[in-house]
């Protein structure tokens, strides 16, 4: 059986992903002092409002990327090891738990979107097109039930 909703599925996880990094890198970017508190204390040590921008625009560079649909598998990756690392610094440091709840949430569709097939949509699918799903074929001489 051919699954039609799957390209669907996968499009508003992938455009849902990249609207939660475009946010956070557009905040870090614009006020990056405001998330200082939530470096981890291992890296107190490196210069806050660099490492902050840096990683802002990371996340606003992947956030748009994966919002046209280009690269999404191996962005997809990069968004698991973003927001895996935040939320292991969100637990080195003693967050809040809603907070890494939040963002282990996050990182569950990330995976799911990097384990999920070529979706069809966005400039992947221009670059190199998906090639039409096959309906699964039943072993030789299986009956269908009635």
């Amino acid at each position: 059986m051919v699954d039609r909703m799957a390209p669907w599925r996968a499009l508003i996880a992938r455009v849902a992903l990249a609207g939660v990094l475009l946010y956070f890198g557009v905040g870090e970017l614009w006020n990056p002092s405001q998330w200082v508190g939530y470096i981890p204390q291992p890296l107190h040590f490196l210069p806050t409002t660099p490492l902050l921008l840096t990683h802002g625009y990371v996340l606003f560079a992947v956030g748009g990327l994966l919002l046209l649909g280009a690269w999404t598998r191996p962005l997809s990756w990069i968004s698991v090891a973003l927001l895996a690392s935040i939320v292991l610094g969100l637990m080195v440091n003693g967050g809040g738990t809603s907070l890494y709840v939040r963002d282990l949430g996050l990182t569950g569709l990330a995976l799911a979107l990097a384990l999920e097939p070529a979706t069809g949509f966005g400039v992947d699918a221009l670059v190199a097109p998906v090639p039409a799903p096959v309906p699964s074929r039943k072993p030789a001489g299986a009956r269908s039930a009635r």
